[in-house]
């Protein structure tokens, strides 16, 4: 089972797939690697959003981060890479 918060060696794996956004204006954006923690711990909990606990960032960013790594096609590229050592599947 993949191992929640993801590994350095993981992160560095599928840190390539998430693109890159500069934030000039507005509040900072949060870190990816923490989103796809929160996505990861949802899955491998089989929890509700609204479970998330509140060592994640908040629950409504990591869904929205969520909605749009998957309609991008991100989080397959990164459930391919890290299921080829784990049985966990976004």
């Amino acid at each position: 089972m993949l191992q929640i918060p993801l590994t350095d060696a993981d992160w560095d794996r599928v840190q390539r797939f998430f693109p890159a956004i500069s934030s000039a204006r507005g509040r900072p954006r949060r870190n990816d690697r923490d989103i796809l923690n929160a996505i990861l711990w949802i899955q491998q909990n089989k929890e509700k959003w609204h479970r998330l606990p509140a060592t994640f960032p908040p629950q409504q960013t990591c869904y929205l981060r969520y909605m749009t790594w998957k309609k991008m096609g991100v989080l397959d590229q990164v459930n391919d890479l890290l299921v080829r050592d784990t049985a966990l599947a976004i």
